[in-house]
């Protein structure tokens, strides 16, 4: 078993994740340009941890789709 590469998991996403990956990124560019612009003190924002836990949550779901599928097909033809 090898670990997936970004090409790996990038040709598993559906377009549901690909748009929840681009809210993701938005939201990290909004936050990035606000931070720029204004005074640090007393910024409410997520954490950066919650933004790629949310991104890592993508992906996992498009590889254990991708794993219940394959799991399917070696069902389907071993029966």
């Amino acid at each position: 078993m090898h670990a997936p590469t970004f090409v790996d998991v990038w040709q598993l996403l559906d377009d549901a994740d690909r748009a929840r990956l681009a809210e993701i990124d938005e939201t990290q560019s909004e936050i990035l340009t606000f931070l720029r612009t204004t005074p640090i003190e007393d910024v409410d924002a997520p954490m950066f941890s919650e933004l790629q836990v949310e991104r890592l949550r993508v992906y996992r779901g498009a590889l254990e789709r991708s794993g219940a599928a394959e799991e399917d097909t070696q069902a389907a033809a071993s029966a």
